[in-house]
């Protein structure tokens, strides 16, 4: 069975996909081509890196982390203040499989003791999202502010949008 994926496959091809990339705030090692190590440490306002870099690296550790936070929505995760125990990954729906490729690694980099969470939106995409990040990537995520408390706030705050009958018994 070959294990090629197929981004790789198309790159023989040379078909490119540059549009995928990966943001996080938090402290990050990771190693491109298992020669060369980055340290995001003082990235205080996030880091980037294309598809490129998510083909070519792997994080190798994670100093520090003690909860881990999937964000969803981009306003909410550029809101977030850098904090050396806290990784935020803006997730942005679902993962391409370079993103979740270079994701695997962190289960294995952090203690026992690390927190997961997922913010995302309160729709039906947001959660087919979460449960699809706790299968994939992380089996320990929790939802964050995606309790019933959390959705009654932000309806009596006028945020939203209604959904079709259709939607809801969906």
């Amino acid at each position: 069975e070959n294990d090629r994926k197929d981004y790789e496959i198309l790159a023989e091809f040379g078909i490119m996909s540059y549009s995928q990339s990966l943001c996080w705030k938090g402290r990050v090692v990771y190693e491109i081509e298992g020669n060369y190590r980055v340290d995001t440490e003082n990235q205080r306002y996030g880091t980037v890196i294309n598809a490129q870099t998510l083909v070519h690296s792997k994080p190798v550790l994670l100093p520090g982390i003690r909860k881990i936070v999937t964000i969803e929505n981009k306003a909410n995760y550029e809101d977030r203040k850098y904090n050396p125990e806290i990784l935020y990954l803006f997730v942005h729906g679902f993962l391409s499989p370079k993103e979740r490729n270079f994701l695997q690694h962190i289960c294995g980099l952090v203690s026992e003791d690390t927190e997961f969470f997922h913010w995302g939106d309160m729709d039906l995409g947001g959660m087919r999202i979460f449960h699809f990040l706790k299968k994939e990537l992380f089996p320990n995520l929790k939802p964050y502010k995606m309790d019933e408390a959390s959705y009654m706030e932000a309806i009596r705050e006028g945020k939203g949008i209604p959904f079709s009958e259709q939607k809801r018994k969906r």
